[in-house]
């Protein structure tokens, strides 16, 4: 993406056209560093709508020129040597009007001091993206350029350690405690600079794949007040001890990943972090309450936990609260199946968009009530894979009618859902806007169902059955080949077993 302001959407065929002349350009020997003159806006509309196919020399080329008119906004991704070193030396030589920058290089590149230099001269500077060739060295350029950086991603980047989160905070040594660390700024000693103004502007950052630790992690949230997104392996750790350790002052993190961990106590995490809307943990060591986490947190607006072992007795809350009411987003994978009622559900949490609950029993009371109006955009509802455990075919097609809205539809273990059932669940509304659905061990679903839902649903794209015996498999293929050939917007896709 470059531009000095938002491209215009220029003529499709004009600008192919000049694309091909580069590219035929190329072919001729005019190299990277070939003169291009051409206005900012047609460099921006070629590199941001015309670049699949060019030749990454081409690619390069314009990107310099681009930089040379004075852009405001980069981002790229180069693998040759040469083509990296022509550009850093076009952002050597011109990098101040650089408000955004993304640059990602291949496994090859040294990009030694040019980047280091533009870095120094870019106080304008909101937005960087360097992978994966970024070093503790460009770290300490760019935070003496004192911009007013708001995002940082460097994921990947094994040349990043704490001596690059102390150089982004104005940390003059690595003499200090953990403890002195969690206290902050106002009893460290920083360098004698501006860096402070970076440390009120950083919004998120992006570590994921370098080899900062828990220390590093820690630096960042004491000292970037309204750090709201910190992704790295350690956050979790730093978050745990530093919720420990009875920290005071209240971070500003928005969102929260923790990967493999114990979860901390959910009342001492909404201590710390009170704006906290969304939180993910990913196979947490320890047994978790889910209901307790929703209570400890209401500002959640997007809860995912995955691959966890649910603490005994009811899975989720079955009264409304703030939090329940408010939550847009709900993922759920548990490795031990709980059932859950699809009614109580959708009264507790009316404002769901995206649903996706794995390895759960779904059920409803009898009689069957109405299915409510809701919000759903995707629904997910898969049963646990290792029992025969199967998704009754009343409750299948409430669902169904539950996400009259949805555009994406998942059910697991449907091996009971008939032709019936499917056209039921039309005659109530269901699948209006749907783009994807997809069905597990619907193996009752004949060759007249799968075109009744071709031609009752009008934005249906997707049909995919999965964990068929070998047999259908078989049967559907002819079925396949004959929707190819008379309708091109629709995709018949079919799975066996793969356990």
């Amino acid at each position: 993406m470059v531009g000095v302001r938002p491209p215009e959407r220029l003529e499709s065929g004009a600008l192919s056209a000049w694309l091909k002349s580069l590219n035929a350009a190329v072919v001729r020997g005019e190299g990277v560093r070939a003169p291009l003159q051409a206005p900012p806006a047609l460099l921006a509309a070629a590199l941001n709508q015309g670049t699949a196919g060019l030749r990454e020399v081409v690619l390069a080329r314009l990107a310099v020129a681009a930089v040379s008119a004075g852009i405001s906004r980069l981002d790229i991704h180069l693998e040759h040597p040469t083509l990296i070193e022509a550009l850093l030396e076009a952002l050597d030589n011109q990098p101040e009007h650089i408000t955004s920058l993304s640059l990602s290089f291949g496994p090859r590149a040294g990009i030694g001091g040019l980047l280091c230099k533009a870095l120094k001269e870019m106080p304008c500077l909101t937005s960087l993206t360097l992978t994966p060739v970024a070093t503790d060295i460009h770290l300490a350029a760019l935070a003496s350029a004192v911009p007013p950086l708001q995002s940082l991603d460097i994921s990947y980047c094994t040349g990043v350690t704490d001596k690059g989160m102390r150089s982004l905070v104005g940390l003059s040594d690595d003499t200090h405690t953990i403890k002195d660390i969690i206290k902050g700024r106002s009893t460290l000693k920083t360098e004698e600079n501006d860096t402070k103004k970076l440390n009120f502007t950083l919004h998120s950052a992006n570590l994921w794949g370098t080899e900062v630790t828990t220390r590093g992690c820690m630096i960042l949230l004491s000292f970037c007040t309204n750090l709201a997104a910190l992704t790295c392996q350690w956050t979790d750790e730093a978050v745990f001890l530093m919720a420990r350790s009875g920290q005071e002052k209240p971070l500003s993190l928005t969102q929260l990943l923790l990967v493999e961990s114990e979860l901390p106590p959910p009342i001492s995490v909404s201590a710390l972090c009170p704006d906290l809307s969304s939180f993910m943990a990913r196979r947490p060591s320890n047994s978790v309450n889910v209901s307790e986490v929703l209570e400890s947190m209401p500002s959640l607006a997007a809860l995912a936990i995955l691959q966890f072992l649910p603490e005994s007795g009811i899975l989720l809350p079955t009264v409304p609260t703030q939090v329940t009411e408010s939550l847009t987003c709900l993922h759920l994978s548990l490795l031990e199946p709980r059932e859950v009622n699809l009614l109580t559900l959708s009264e507790t949490f009316p404002s769901l968009s995206h649903l996706e609950l794995e390895g759960i029993i779904p059920t409803l009371p009898l009689p069957s009530p109405a299915a409510p109006v809701s919000k759903l955009e995707n629904l997910r509802l898969i049963t646990p894979i290792t029992r025969n455990y199967v998704i009754e075919a009343s409750v299948a097609v409430w669902a169904f009618v539950w996400a009259r809205g949805a555009s994406s539809i998942d059910l697991g273990s449907c091996k009971d859902l008939l032709d019936q059932h499917l056209s039921d669940a039309i005659a109530q509304g269901a699948f209006k806007e749907v783009e994807d659905v997809r069905l597990s061990g619907a193996v009752q679903i004949t060759d007249m169902g799968i075109n009744d839902m071709m031609t009752s649903c009008p934005s249906l794209r997707r049909l995919a059955f999965k964990m068929l015996p070998r047999e259908r498999l078989a049967e559907l293929e002819t079925l396949k080949v004959k929707i190819r050939q008379e309708n091109l917007d629709f995709e018949l896709i079919t799975y066996g077993w793969k356990i």
